[in-house]
């Protein structure tokens, strides 16, 4: 990076891989990993959502009709994507973006 840039200056995501010399194969990993890490942060307040609440993982799993263990695993981002990677594919090819939001009434979460 240049040295009269600044910390708090915005920097495009193009301009950073040109700058590092990155391959199209390590953009990719890159991608990769801050989806991933987006979707944990996700989840986890999917968590939180739910500790306000006042609600365990056993009662949310009972609702879902799933174990204690399964809730904790969404909760850490450890869910299957393919069909919502589906839709959103679809809906991509059509010019649109797919967005989730989970509303609760007094607060939203965007989930994707």
């Amino acid at each position: 990076m240049s040295a009269e840039r600044k910390a708090a200056d915005a920097v495009d995501w193009d301009d950073l891989k040109g700058e590092f010399g990155l391959s199209e194969g390590e953009t990719h990993e890159v991608d990769r990993r801050a989806a991933l890490l987006l979707s944990e942060v996700r989840a986890h307040r999917l968590a939180e959502v739910r500790k306000r609440q006042r609600m365990t993982q056993a009662a949310v799993a009972k609702v879902l009709g799933v174990t204690q263990g399964r809730v904790s695993a969404i909760e850490k981002g450890a869910i299957n994507r393919s069909e919502v990677e589906t839709l959103a594919a679809y809906v991509a090819a059509l010019g649109g973006q797919l967005k989730l939001v989970a509303d609760f009434g007094d607060e939203t979460l965007v989930l994707g």
